[in-house]
């Protein structure tokens, strides 16, 4: 009986806080999750991006005690920095501006979760941002929200001093190596590479790439927003 109880709270730690923006399941809760694409979006990109933040620590350390560093841009409500966190990151940080309202609860779920060594940072992200350099940086899903994603692609990979994580959207409309679009078609804000053009990008700027992956997001139907593409970068 009392295991039961246990986990029943374990199950409903979040549950006040309502339909977030991501499961945390890897955490051994069942939180409501926000209807619509979220649910299927992350199914497909969880896995990836876990496991490439799941290598970048084993290779970071020489020995158990070696501290690790990790920065999550533009980290919405800061899952994959708890998921650094709980992998065995020392030091883990988050960083939004919170234009769409998840960031708010990402320090009151990190507390209930009782993860440590975690901070976020309410800020908004540009060129000229002065970021704290870390052994791990994160920008999965942030670059095709901007303008400028060349120079913030740039910037990330200066602040990471072992490796670089890229998760970002890509059209499937066009295979085109040079096609960009800013906004992103049918949007006004934001912007679209193709597959091809965006791996074309990230070899210009990123010349050591330990693996990369392409998969779809199926929570989404327009051919345009479908495409995903991820890379594990060395520096």
């Amino acid at each position: 009986m009392m295991n039961g109880a246990r986990t029943e709270k374990r199950d409903n730690i979040l549950h006040d806080l309502g339909p977030l923006y991501h499961s945390y399941s890897f955490f051994g809760v069942d939180n409501a999750q926000l209807p619509g694409i979220f649910e299927l979006n992350q199914k497909t990109k969880a896995p990836i991006i876990s496991a490439y933040i799941a290598y970048a620590i084993a290779k970071s350390k020489k020995r158990v005690s070696d501290d690790i560093s990790f920065t999550e841009l533009f980290c919405a409500d800061g899952y994959y920095a708890m998921v650094a966190a709980r992998l065995g990151c020392s030091r883990s940080i988050g960083i939004d501006n919170d234009h769409d309202g998840h960031f708010k609860n990402a320090k009151l779920i990190a507390e209930r979760l009782g993860i440590q060594g975690i901070e976020f940072i309410k800020e908004n992200i540009s060129p000229d941002t002065a970021l704290i350099p870390t052994d791990i940086v994160a920008n999965v899903g942030g670059l095709y929200h901007v303008s400028n994603p060349e120079e913030i692609l740039t910037l990330s990979y200066k602040t990471a001093s072992k490796y670089l994580i890229v998760q970002n959207v890509v059209s499937l409309a066009t295979n085109d190596t040079d096609y960009f679009e800013a906004p992103a078609p049918g949007w006004t804000w934001g912007n679209r590479y193709s597959r091809e053009s965006f791996d074309k990008l990230i070899r210009k700027i990123c010349p050591k790439i330990v693996d990369s992956h392409f998969n779809e997001l199926e929570g989404n139907d327009r051919l345009e927003d479908r495409g995903s593409v991820y890379y594990l970068i060395e520096k």
